[in-house]
């Protein structure tokens, strides 16, 4: 009896299994059938109508027409290269250029009003990228979007692409300046514009407006498009915290001060700022304690606090814990592949907003995980392809020990994470899931019950003290790194700043950059030397080592390593993992560009003591066997 019941539950299961794969068979041939017969009306308008029901990948999917090119190039949300296989589609069928049918898609999105902006700032970086030649020959187009566009955004595009075309922000402005609303149309176009020399010129003709502009809106304009301007950051920080002061045009004034780095916020002037803040988010009603300008506010003087004497940046920052949620402010460092922060308090079970500022080339993101998993989520996210979750993320392992992550934010942009902190306390770390960056960019989101007890407890721990180690400060102590080091410490600094990650060491580490088994006979027993590459590791690069910059004829473009390369293709490695390794045929590539700076970060001493630097160079003499090495001594 027993074995005719596992007969017939062996042969329903079979009978089902076969009847998934019927279904599956009917559906793939049903799909194949729609796409061998797929039809759209002569008409524009009901040929819209019927793409507009596809999805974006059964739009993907579709016969290429004129009719679909049109609709590639006008959905949001679509890949870069589908816009750009669009425009060469049209510009075949239709006989002219892609740039040509460019600004008439631009034209075309700007009658169909708010609605077209995602797709509107695609197109913006593609148009923007062109060169100015190019632009010029378009010029009375270019002057057209940028006066009679209905959208705000496409005049603004306009006028970028017109100063771009002219190399200059003369012209532009002698033709907008009659004209308040045009003048601020091309003000607020300057952000846009990809060359930082020609908005450099702008500042002359912005910096007048903060103060005394014939409108509050160019004023505003003015407020919003300064920051743009590079190589003005202590003036212009200046110039708007004596807005914020004074109340003139706050809320714009304070979303423009976050863009400028900390570095350029003098102290003195901070301290006058943050009390003027203080004083303004006390006398914020609570029911408005939760809107987009109180938390910028509270998030600004946060920050400020940071800059005054120790006992009074603590009491002021008592004072705004009890104002509003926790907002922290973590900014991606250029070239140092990590976050100005590596830790911070919040308290358990109450709102948090992580606002994330990367100001590298190269994207990042943050993930907070449960205590303990930085290294198993760490690897495996090393794993993982290039594919978004149903969040739109990449590299964002898929388990219950990551709590919260946002998307990758590229170089320049900004993304927030907002949250209730853990009911429980403990240490959670924070991290960027990007392939070879979790060892190094990692902090710890410290949860408490009481941050003022715990801050009481921990002065002066809440930041690693970093210092810029130069070779000078270090040379004269550098024949302590030969006897009594500590290399079992040394070993760990090895990993814990993510030089495995890139290098081999012994049976340690991973190949990605030189190995460093024997780095001190190639470099002649010269300790100096050695310390130099570290401190400033794009002074030499080994052609073997060094980053190229590859622009894809899709509109891409690649940073890597090449591994290998033939007639037909080039093999790159954009990471030190091994899912970051890709073939690239030499027929899509449309330029190389060799680049003068070393994927080694900048400032990787700058955490770590006198001592541990010895700790860690005599760990690198020993060749990564550390014991052996050891006894010698």
């Amino acid at each position: 009896m027993m074995h005719a019941k596992k007969e017939f539950r062996l042969g329903a299961a079979l009978l089902f299994l076969a009847a998934l794969l019927l279904i599956s068979s009917v559906r793939q041939a049903r799909a194949e059938e729609a796409k061998t017969n797929f039809f759209l009306p002569q008409n524009p308008v009901a040929a819209a109508y019927v793409l507009g029901r596809l999805s974006n990948q059964e739009l993907i999917a579709a016969p290429r027409s004129e009719f679909v090119y049109v609709a590639l190039l006008q959905r949001a949300g679509l890949d870069r290269k589908y816009r750009l296989e669009a425009l060469e589609g049209l510009a075949r069928l239709r006989h002219t250029d892609a740039l040509s049918q460019l600004l008439e898609g631009l034209a075309d999105l700007d009658k169909k009003g708010e609605e077209a902006v995602g797709a509107m700032q695609d197109l913006l970086a593609i148009l923007l990228q062109g060169k100015p030649e190019a632009l010029t020959a378009k010029r009375k187009t270019l002057e057209k979007l940028a006066v009679e566009s209905q959208l705000a955004l496409t005049r603004q595009i306009g006028y970028a692409a017109l100063v771009t075309a002219d190399g200059s922000s003369g012209p532009a402005w002698k033709q907008a300046e009659a004209n308040p609303a045009q003048l601020v149309d091309l003000v607020l176009g300057v952000p846009l514009i990809r060359e930082a020399a020609l908005r450099m010129g702008f500042y002359p003709k912005l910096e007048p407006l903060l103060r005394n502009a014939d409108s509050a809106e160019l004023q505003r304009a003015a407020i919003t498009a300064i920051v743009a301007v590079p190589g003005r950051e202590a003036e212009t920080f200046k110039t708007l915290a004596a807005l914020v002061e004074a109340g003139t045009e706050r809320p714009a004034a304070i979303a423009s001060i976050q863009h400028i780095s900390p570095k350029a916020w003098q102290k003195e002037t901070a301290e006058q700022l943050v009390n003027s803040l203080a004083g303004y988010l006390e006398n914020v009603p609570a029911g408005e304690r939760t809107e987009a300008e109180f938390t910028r506010a509270l998030q600004l003087a946060t920050e400020l606090a940071s800059l005054l004497p120790e006992e009074k940046g603590r009491a002021l920052t008592r004072k705004l814990r009890g104002l509003g949620p926790a907002v922290v402010m973590l900014r991606a460092i250029y070239e140092q592949m990590r976050y100005d922060k590596q830790i911070f308090v919040v308290e358990t079970g109450k709102p948090v907003a992580i606002i994330l500022q990367n100001e590298d080339a190269m994207p990042h993101n943050i993930a907070i995980l449960v205590p303990g998993a930085l290294e198993e989520i760490g690897e495996m996210a090393e794993k993982m392809p290039a594919e978004p979750d149903s969040e739109g993320r990449v590299y964002v392992p898929a388990s219950a020990k990551v709590l919260h992550a946002t998307k990758l934010v590229a170089g320049g942009q900004k993304a927030q994470l907002s949250f209730i902190a853990p009911a429980e306390p403990g240490e959670y770390p924070y991290v960027c899931t990007f392939p070879g960056h979790w060892r190094r960019m990692t902090g710890t989101m410290t949860v408490v019950k009481d941050v003022d007890a715990w801050l009481a407890s921990h002065a002066g721990a809440e930041q690693p003290k970093l210092t810029e180690w130069k070779l000078e400060d270090l040379a004269p102590h550098l024949s302590k790194a030969g006897f009594g080091r500590n290399l079992e410490k040394g070993k760990e600094l090895f990993t814990r700043l993510a030089c495995a990650q890139c290098h081999k060491l012994g049976q340690t580490g991973y190949a990605y950059g030189a190995d460093l088994t024997d780095v001190l006979v190639r470099y002649k027993n010269d300790r100096a030397s050695v310390l130099q590459q570290i401190l400033e590791p794009s002074k030499i690069i080994e052609e073997r080592y060094r980053n190229f910059e590859f622009e894809l004829k899709s509109g891409d473009s690649l940073t890597g390593m090449i591994l290998k390369e033939d007639a037909e293709t080039v093999t790159i490695q954009t990471g030190p993992a091994d899912s970051l390794i890709q073939t690239l045929k030499k027929s899509e590539l449309q330029s190389r560009r060799a680049l003068s700076s070393s994927p080694m970060p900048v400032g990787l001493l700058n955490a770590l003591s006198e001592e541990q630097i010895l700790d860690l160079l005599a760990y690198l003499e020993s060749g990564g066997k550390a014991q052996a090495h050891e006894h010698a001594h």
